[in-house]
């Protein structure tokens, strides 16, 4: 659990115990179950976002593309900074002649790699301006026939014919269009053999208490709290949100981050309502098992 997460929980202990409990009582939830949990309670956050909020779902293949962006000029600008290095080396008169033989063959060697990193470099950005041109224009059409289907709805609703020219399919072609760009989304990612862990973005929802927590699973046991929502009348908007706070998150120090057994969580934060809060997270796993 990071350093702003355990203060948001704190002050939310201390201003409204009674939904500082329900989300103690969430925590322990993953305690509980750990990251075993399926659907509904626990699914990936991937997944979960292509189904439901698929404009959300662009955004976020587009966030992680921009991360990949920075990967690859971050690797470009280390090979230039490590050249200019040797070539104050080799223009120092400091060296013999082997060294600075093999000094200018490393140079040479770096040249090549620095020049291929900036070339991938700019063709990723290439590819990540048309996907974004891509997304708006998809994102766009969704929103559009989005509105559609509700007028549809709404007619339907009143008993009247639909407007001319609308029809309940209108949002296929929407909805294929936005797998179709996802799916190029995964394949570059796939293409660029990306050195980075997958995703590990997953949700625990209980509907029962109109809850949400982000979490990552670094491991069968282990999940590192990222953010949580409570009550919102809008979902989707919390998520275009949430994410960004989540992805920034993981990119935290290992330092900046408290790790918890379910008693010490327990301890510090419910004192002498240990029982109370395990007995709330059970009932809580029952009442939103499928």
């Amino acid at each position: 659990m990071s350093c702003e997460v355990r203060d948001w929980l704190a002050t939310l202990l201390a201003e409204d115990h009674q939904v500082g409990r329900l989300v103690g009582e969430a925590v322990t939830v993953l305690f509980t179950g750990g990251t075993e949990l399926k659907a509904p309670l626990v699914a990936p956050m991937e997944s979960l976002l292509r189904a439901r909020y698929p404009r959300v779902a662009l955004d976020h293949a587009y966030q992680r593309q921009l991360e990949l962006l920075q990967r690859a000029r971050r690797s470009a600008a280390d090979l230039a900074t490590a050249r200019k290095r040797l070539e104050l080396q080799i223009g120092g008169g400091d060296l013999d002649q082997e060294a600075l033989a093999d000094t200018r063959q490393r140079y040479e060697e770096l040249v090549a790699k620095e020049e291929q990193a900036t070339f991938s470099a700019q063709r990723l950005q290439a590819r990540v301006d048309a996907f974004r041109a891509r997304k708006e224009a998809i994102k766009a059409g969704y929103t559009a026939a989005l509105a559609k289907q509700e007028i549809h709805e709404a007619f339907a609703a009143l008993g009247e014919k639909h407007m001319l020219g609308m029809t309940a399919d209108d949002m296929a072609p929407a909805r294929a269009a936005v797998d179709e760009l996802l799916r190029v989304a995964a394949d570059l990612e796939q293409q660029l053999d990306v050195d980075a862990a997958p995703e590990m973005l997953s949700e625990l929802r209980l509907e029962t208490a109109d809850l949400r927590l982000l979490f990552a699973a670094e491991s069968p046991d282990t999940a590192v709290l990222l953010v949580v929502g409570i009550g919102r009348d809008e979902w989707e908007e919390w998520y275009g949100e949430a994410l960004p706070l989540a992805r920034a998150e993981l990119q935290l120090d290992d330092n900046e981050f408290t790790s918890y057994d379910m008693a010490a969580f327990l301890a510090e934060y419910f004192p002498g309502e240990e029982a109370a809060i395990q007995a709330g997270a059970d009932r809580l796993i029952e009442l939103n098992r499928p």
